[in-house]
């Protein structure tokens, strides 16, 4: 009677891994695939992250880092001569030959605190600590979610074996606090893909899709007025009225929202993302900016929403899924 039992079962087990391999309603969209032990989740590569110092003009160390977790990878690397780094995955099993999806942050931070607060950025590691849905430093100091949240999440990308994706140039630019500095020294012709996601954005929900324009949509403005004066006035980037990429990203989203997003514009002129320091040079790059609700930036008030985090990464995969 065990024996047969044990016969019976197994085939159940396997119509339950069918069924189940068959849902696309997660992350890891590949049946049978395995996650190197190594892999981390993304927010505890945010931790790590935070381990480092990278304030602007201060990246090499962790550029280095960077570099380091890309080789061990076994990926294809390019470092320039200003810590800019270049990172290239090929495709999951059958989207090898797709076009490749270039996936955008930058690894500089305001470093800022309270004047009375003993901490050395150069030395000393920002402790994330999680009260309710925000993480906030320990002490305090800025966070460095802009733009940890977003170099973070590549980091995911780039370890996970069970991620449906095509393939992806993951490109982590320097000193974009100061004016998209690092950005704008890039050597773009590096770069095969025409499809760019900035993970910069700070509002979640809000679709990023160009400069301000008198024809553009609704403009945000997502930083404080004290940090804005050394970035004003930052290259255009044009609003596309024919966008694959948004439109697919917006199909997904009302997938996985539930609901409309919202399609913004930046105002160049006191805020920027580093789509407008590839739009001139890239013309004919689609780009879209997204990214998880934080808030204070560049401040010691600095937080991050952590379900918001969560919830952008996972939106993320489902964008690469269906590309």
């Amino acid at each position: 009677m065990k024996k047969h039992k044990h016969i019976l079962f197994v085939p159940f087990v396997l119509c339950v891994l069918l069924t189940y391999c068959g849902d696309t309603g997660t992350n890891s969209n590949q049946c049978g695939c395995t996650e190197d032990v190594a892999a981390k989740t993304p927010y505890e590569y945010f931790v790590d992250l935070s381990k480092l110092p990278r304030c602007t003009g201060s990246e090499k160390a962790a550029s280095d880092y960077l570099k380091s977790f890309a080789e061990q990878l076994g990926f294809e690397i390019f470092q320039d001569a200003m810590f800019n780094l270049l990172i290239k995955k090929q495709g999951s099993k059958g989207r090898e030959s797709e076009p490749p999806i270039i996936l955008q942050a930058h690894i500089d931070m305001v470093c800022n605190k309270d004047l009375a607060v003993n901490h050395n950025f150069e030395t000393d590691p920002i402790i994330p600590v999680i009260e309710g849905d925000w993480v906030r430093s320990q002490d305090r100091t800025t966070l460095g979610a802009d733009n940890g949240s977003g170099v973070s999440m590549i980091m995911a990308i780039l370890a996970s074996n069970c991620i449906s994706h095509p393939p992806v140039e993951a490109l982590l630019t320097v000193q974009e606090e100061i004016g998209l500095i690092g950005a704008l020294y890039f050597d773009v012709s590096k770069l095969s893909g025409q499809r760019l996601i900035n993970l910069d954005n700070i509002t979640e929900k809000f679709l990023l899709a160009g400069s301000k324009q008198n024809d553009n949509p609704e403009i945000i403005i997502p930083m404080l007025p004290k940090a804005l004066a050394k970035i004003a006035n930052l290259p255009d980037w044009p609003y596309r009225e024919d966008s694959p990429l948004r439109d697919k990203m917006v199909k997904v989203f009302k997938d996985f929202y539930k609901e409309e997003p919202v399609i913004a514009s930046i105002n160049n002129r006191v805020a920027g993302v580093e789509c407008m320091a590839f739009a001139a040079r890239m013309p004919e790059a689609d780009m879209i900016s997204i990214g998880p609700t934080i808030q204070n930036i560049h401040t010691p008030d600095e937080r991050m929403s952590l379900s918001s985090y969560n919830r952008v990464y996972d939106y993320l995969v489902k964008i690469l899924e269906e590309l």
